[in-house]
């Protein structure tokens, strides 16, 4: 029986370590910098550069509101014959025409246009905030995958370790078989992890990939490491500071004084446009002559149609009014909440680093010399190995998390801190 335990764990330890130690050999993979990788996505990530690309065609949407209307020149046969030939006509006629509008209407449109160029801007320094905050997120998801698969290999070691130690108590006779056959299992079942966690990690690599306009294949580097961060944050300050420069806000700021642009526009349009004409008369038989004309649009027949749009723009100045004031109490919410989120996953943070990872390690290491020294059983080394796994994974944790809620505070009040 024995034997039997014996061969059984020498198999699995020659089937299995090679395994779990493949990726610990690997070649050292180059520093991934956060600086550089913003960069990249601030040049390369699609949605900016679609809104980047919106931003410049509103832009260009000013000059022509403020344009006028194409002037129209003519050229009339009058009088041909009822053969149709047009070059035995008594008259032609020469004419130039131009549409003027009512004084002030082009400026209207002008501050129409240009407020939604600004609005066109907001939203795209809200997209480029946005992706900011998703590249980081997924920096930060890549860090923790990867020392998520640190912390396994350690452990594998630590398995390793234990089972060598297993061995040699089993061969003089102070282990039973069973502590072996529990090394064993410890072991295998890290070396099922990794599979899980690999696919984490091409996980995250795919979508950091993604958000830089690469191939979710490309390779990328080791995240640098994190630390904790010690901004102090101010509630009243930070939701203040969200409040006036979240773009979302602004833009239904902007929205607002649009509205009253547009409302001022439509009713300029109550007022008649000139069409003037001027036009020279080559009479064949006879003096050749000029004719002028003035023309104007009579709007007060469709008065309806124009209180129509008064009331439309006076209503949607309403909406973005309402929209303002739900967007500024919606802001002031969110930084809290992730003001609490920052702090609550910091504390957490501070606390594992400081406190509760060095005393793990201490239990582990006293485990270990005291499985060695017989004043503890294998299972006692076994809970301490994985109670350091588990501590030093929820450790990573908080500190993503914190990084996280500090990206979205970021994004929120639209600048690093």
């Amino acid at each position: 029986m024995k034997r039997l335990l014996l061969t059984f764990a020498f198999l699995i330890s020659a089937f299995w370590m090679p395994m779990v130690s493949t990726a610990a050999e690997d070649t050292p993979l180059p520093a991934l910098n956060l600086e550089e990788v913003l960069r990249e996505a601030a040049e390369r990530n699609p949605e900016i550069l679609e809104a980047e690309n919106r931003k410049r065609a509103a832009a260009e949407r000013i000059p022509q509101a403020t344009a006028w209307d194409d002037p129209q020149v003519g050229v009339t046969q009058w009088s041909i014959p009822s053969n149709f030939s047009i070059g035995n006509a008594d008259e032609t006629w020469y004419t130039l025409s131009q549409n003027f509008p009512f004084f002030g209407k082009q400026a209207l449109r002008g501050n129409v246009a240009e407020l939604d160029g600004k609005m066109a801007a907001e939203d795209a320094r809200s997209v480029r905030l946005k992706v900011i905050r998703e590249v980081k997120q997924a920096y930060y998801d890549l860090f923790f995958a990867h020392q998520a698969l640190d912390i396994h290999h350690r452990q594998v070691e630590l398995a390793r370790t234990f089972s060598r130690i297993t061995q040699e108590k089993v061969a003089v006779g102070e282990a039973g078989q069973q502590d072996l056959l529990r090394a064993q299992v410890e072991l295998l079942n890290l070396s099922n992890a990794l599979f899980t966690l690999e696919q984490e990690r091409e996980t995250a690599e795919a979508r950091l990939n993604t958000l830089l306009n690469r191939s979710t294949n490309s390779p990328l580097g080791l995240p640098e490491a994190l630390t904790i961060p010690t901004f102090e944050p101010k509630l009243q300050a930070l939701q203040q500071e969200a409040e006036e420069i979240r773009p979302e806000n602004r833009m239904q700021a902007l929205a607002i004084r649009r509205g009253e642009e547009e409302v001022k526009s439509a009713k300029r349009d109550l007022f008649p446009d000139v069409m003037a004409e001027v036009a020279y008369w080559d009479v064949h038989d006879g003096p050749n002559r000029w004719m002028a004309s003035i023309k104007i649009n009579i709007p007060w027949i469709n008065k309806k149609k124009y209180e129509g749009r008064i009331r439309e723009n006076e209503a949607e100045r309403q909406r973005a009014e309402a929209a303002l004031q739900g967007a500024i109490n919606q802001t002031a919410l969110r930084v809290k909440e992730l003001l609490v989120r920052f702090e609550s996953s910091r504390r957490l943070a501070r606390l594992y680093e400081s406190g509760i990872l060095p005393l793990a390690e201490q239990q582990l290491s006293a485990a270990t010399i005291g499985y060695q020294s017989r004043k503890n059983d294998f299972l006692t080394l076994i809970d301490a190995q994985k109670n350091l796994r588990d501590l030093e994974l929820t450790y990573f944790g908080a500190l993503i998390d914190t990084k996280k809620s500090l990206a979205e505070l970021e994004e929120m009040i639209g600048r690093e801190f």
